[in-house]
């Protein structure tokens, strides 16, 4: 009796789906959150697709319209389709590299949703967008602020990485020179701000804020560097700032770093901010070693300089997060620091005219991502993923100073004792590795070595996938190897032994090219076909060329077809031997990289025999190819005197008439060439022939056929 109440009841429950979709209705993202992901996962799913493929094939070109282009209403399905298209065919290196899209862990999902979240933000109104931006912000800074041990600073996030430089230089400006925001660049034509930078950080830092800025490059001041060449001269800075107010010049920006690119060098942050103080100069830091804090169990803060940059994207291995700039507002001028005539307070106010760019409402959305994840991972995951790093390129250097090679970095960090300064750790770590294959005692290798670690290089960027190296030209130095685990993949450390493994194999190699490099050249000094040849960018033992006996005067095509010729029968036989050109622009048979137990000799012994039968085939061919000729010389020849012979009298305006009446011409006797012995025979013999199996098809078509009878049974 109670059945059919209950049957109501049921039947009056949503299903799981309705209360996944009730529950996402409810959730203002939750809808959102499901469709992104969705979106991720089916991207993933065609890259892992693409990525399983065994079948090698080459990307179809793009078709690109060049006329209007109207798009129709697509549902979502058949976009998502059309992107997952432009994912594999945007791809010009899909059979060499990885796929562009790579498989996400739930904080990176999360830092990809925040950005969708953040376009809906801005259907906000702007006040609440404002207030909504500044409370994510603050506490994103505060977060911040306390992980990398900051104090005092307010924060700017940004997409792009240098875009936070422009900014607080562009306050900078406005700070000094009150007039900017009226006169613009004309506001120091007769006082020019200076910029200071060391000659051993990128040149594209300065090059890029003065184009931003539309100020000439003439602002910019190299600094050198110390007598230990890793970090900047403090006495030639001071130097420079005294040269520059007498000059009437206005001290403005110093860049300083602390484990920058390319070799992890750095500045003693100490001296440099006292002496940036001293002469009234805003101090900017920048690079990874500002990281090391995270990794530290003191909790010391610092304010030493005036604005840092920080990446924490690359830093916690997560895509898409802004880079945050930290600054200080700059304090009210007075007469003294300026030129007369300047009004402190309008001096100030410009300056915080240029921080409204800094504090705005789209400025402070742009901290969601790293809000997110911050929220998604927690603290103490993000500092194990810099702890981690930090290891890695312990770990690393440890390898590689056991290794033949030479370190050109400092020691990375993460492994002070509890005695040493903040600022002191950070000014001395490297945050990288950065290490040469070089002879010892050699400030700087020869030219030859650039080609060995540009080669080594290659190689570990292949073999190696369990780091990531990158290769690296500097002018003290040369070519180097760099492995920088907060910009890329880290170094797990059950796969060290791997690597080092890989390394070592690699190390043979490059060891026994260089030792049979010299007794090779002199090896093909004692050969009188061969010539040794100098192959620019080759790594290998050499380029030689083979020039034979008598062909010392032959034309250079030749030459070229000879070389050309004896390196696809060379490789045959061994796949080392490769063809190159020389510094003369003419090919040459280059030999590649080496083991120790190559005999060389033997090599060259196998270039010379094959040399040898390359020349007698070319012999054999050029004979032939006279004879050809002349043999249809001779054929034309023959040919155009028969012709002449018997058409004397055809040629007559009457006569030849009859005569062709009276006898029809003969068929045209060709000629033929027997390549055996030069001769020339007529064709007549197969012209008749010919004629002959001709006339007997007929008579075979016309003659009764044979009926068989079958069989008895």
């Amino acid at each position: 009796m109670g059945d059919p109440p209950t049957l109501d009841m049921d039947s009056k429950k949503p299903s799981p789906e309705e209360e996944v979709s009730s529950s996402s209705d409810r959730r203002p993202f939750g809808g959102l959150e499901f469709q992104v992901s969705e979106v991720v996962g089916r991207l993933e799913a065609v890259v892992n697709a693409q990525d399983a493929v065994e079948e090698e094939k080459k990307p179809e070109a793009r078709k690109i319209s060049t006329g209007f282009f109207e798009p129709d209403e697509m549902p979502m399905d058949e976009i998502l389709k059309v992107l997952e298209d432009l994912v594999m065919k945007t791809d010009p290196s899909c059979e060499s590299m990885e796929p562009p899209l790579l498989p996400t862990d739930a904080v990176t999902r999360a830092a990809i949703l925040s950005h969708s979240i953040s376009a809906l933000f801005a259907r906000l109104e702007r006040g609440h967008a404002s207030r909504l931006g500044a409370h994510i912000a603050s506490e994103t800074t505060r977060w911040m602020s306390h992980m990398f041990r900051l104090a005092e600073y307010s924060a700017y996030y940004h997409q792009e990485q240098l875009e936070g430089l422009v900014r607080v230089t562009r306050m900078l400006l406005h700070h000094r020179y009150p007039r900017y925001l009226e006169d613009g660049a004309l506001a120091f034509a007769n006082r020019l701000p200076s910029i200071y930078s060391c000659v051993a950080s990128p040149l594209g830092v300065v090059q890029h804020l003065c184009r931003q800025l539309g100020l000439p490059l003439a602002c910019v001041r190299p600094v050198p560097v110390d007598a230990s060449g890793k970090s900047m001269d403090l006495e030639a800075l001071d130097r420079l700032c005294e040269e520059d107010i007498a000059a009437n010049r206005t001290p403005l920006l110093v860049l300083g770093e602390v484990g920058g690119p390319p070799l992890g060098w750095g500045t003693p942050l100490a001296s440099l901010a006292a002496l940036c103080n001293k002469r009234n100069v805003h101090l900017h830091v920048r690079g990874h070693a500002l990281a090391l804090p995270a990794v530290m169990p003191r909790e010391q803060t610092y304010s030493i300089a005036d604005s840092l940059t920080l990446t924490p994207g690359p830093w916690f291995g997560v895509p898409g997060l802004p880079t945050v700039t930290f600054y200080r507002i700059p304090e009210p001028i007075t007469a003294n620091d300026h030129s007369k005539g300047v009004n402190p307070a309008g001096s100030r106010e410009g300056a915080l005219a240029a921080l409204a760019g800094l504090t705005a409402g789209s400025a402070r959305l742009a901290a969601l991502p790293l809000w997110t994840c911050a929220r998604a991972a927690g603290a103490k995951r993000l500092a194990r993923r810099i702890d981690a790093a930090f290891r890695s390129a312990r770990a690393a250097r440890a390898l590689i100073a056991n290794a033949d090679l030479r370190l050109l970095s400092e020691r990375p960090g993460g492994d002070e004792p509890p005695n040493v300064d903040l600022v002191e750790a950070i000014s001395q770590a490297s945050a990288c590795v950065a290490f040469q294959f070089a002879p010892a005692n050699v400030e700087k290798p020869p030219p030859y070595y650039d080609k060995l670690n540009s080669w080594l290089g290659q190689v570990l960027q292949r073999e190696a996938d369990m780091i990531s190296i990158e290769v690296c030209e500097t002018e003290p130095h040369g070519v180097v190897l760099r492995y920088c685990p907060l910009e890329g993949s880290l170094l797990e450390e059950d796969r060290v032994e791997a690597w080092a493994s890989v390394l070592e194999a690699q190390l043979h190699v490059l060891h026994a090219t260089v030792a049979l490099r010299e007794p090779f050249q002199q090896r093909v000094k004692e050969h009188a076909c061969l010539r040794l040849v100098h192959v620019p960018g080759w790594a290998g033992l050499g380029g030689v060329r083979y020039i034979p006996p008598g062909w010392e005067e032959a034309p250079p095509e030749e030459l070229n077809n000879l070389n050309k010729q004896l390196v696809e029968t060379l490789r045959a036989t061994d796949g080392a031997f490769s063809c190159g050109d020389g510094e003369d622009g003419m090919a040459c048979v280059r030999f590649g990289m080496v083991t120790a137990d190559t005999d060389v000799d033997e090599l060259l012994d196998l270039v010379i025999s094959a040399g040898k039968d390359v020349e007698e085939n070319s012999k054999a061919l050029v004979d032939m190819t006279e004879v050809v000729k002349k043999g249809i010389t001779a054929a034309q020849e023959e040919l155009a005197r028969e012709a002449w012979q018997e058409g004397l009298l055809r040629r007559v305006p009457v006569v030849g008439r009859v005569v062709s009446w009276w006898a029809p011409p003969a068929p045209p006797a060709g000629r033929r060439l027997l390549l055996a012995n030069g001769m020339l025979q007529t064709t007549e013999d197969i012209y008749r022939c010919v004629q002959k199996k001709e006339k007997e098809e007929p008579a075979r078509a016309h003659s009764p056929t044979r009926q068989t009878q079958p069989e008895n049974q």
